[in-house]
Formats: C-alpha cells, sequence, structure tokens
C-alpha cells in the first residue's frame, strides 16, 4: 500500500464523512421544521379551543338575553290584556 493509497482513502473517507454531514444536516433541518409544524398544529388546537368555548358563552348569553326579552313581552302582554279589559266597559265603576 502506497502513500497516494492512503491518500486516496482518506479522501474517501473524506467524502463519506461530508456526505454523511450533510445526510445528519438535512435530517435535523427536518427534525426542526416537523417540530415547528407540530408546534403552529398545537397553537392552532389551542386557539380553536378557545374560540369555542368564546361560541359557547355567547349562546348562553344569547340564550338568557332571549329569555329576558320573551318575559319582557309576555309581562307587555300581560299588561296590554288588563288594560283591555278594563276599557272593555264604557261606565267606570266607582265606589
Amino acid at each position: 500500500m502506497g502513500f497516494f493509497d492512503v491518500i486516496i482513502g482518506f479522501i474517501a473517507l473524506g467524502g463519506l464523512g461530508i456526505i454523511s454531514l450533510a445526510g445528519v444536516a438535512f435530517n435535523v433541518i427536518r427534525r426542526d421544521y416537523n417540530q415547528e409544524k407540530e408546534r403552529l398544529r398545537l397553537q392552532m388546537m389551542i386557539e380553536e379551543r378557545k374560540l369555542e368555548e368564546i361560541r359557547q358563552e355567547n349562546y348562553l348569553l344569547e340564550n338568557e338575553d332571549m329569555r329576558k326579552e320573551l318575559e319582557e313581552i309576555k309581562a307587555s302582554r300581560r299588561l296590554s290584556a288588563n288594560e283591555n279589559a278594563q276599557k272593555r266597559w264604557l261606565i267606570k265603576e266607582t265606589k
């Protein structure tokens, strides 16, 4: 084995080393990208959950407002029905 064979062996090993380093670097970059994608997906799920909670709270508030409004309408109808019952008679009773 000559000197040049040793040099060529080192060059070949160096080339393999460079290729393996490039492969490792590529895998690291890909892993970081996938982790970032997972973080974004997790953040999106958290925000969707918060949005759904807000929607549910809004739904409950709207239902409460509708219930109050319905009670007011019923009360005003009862009041107007009582007034109409009183107006029905032309002569008011005085005692």
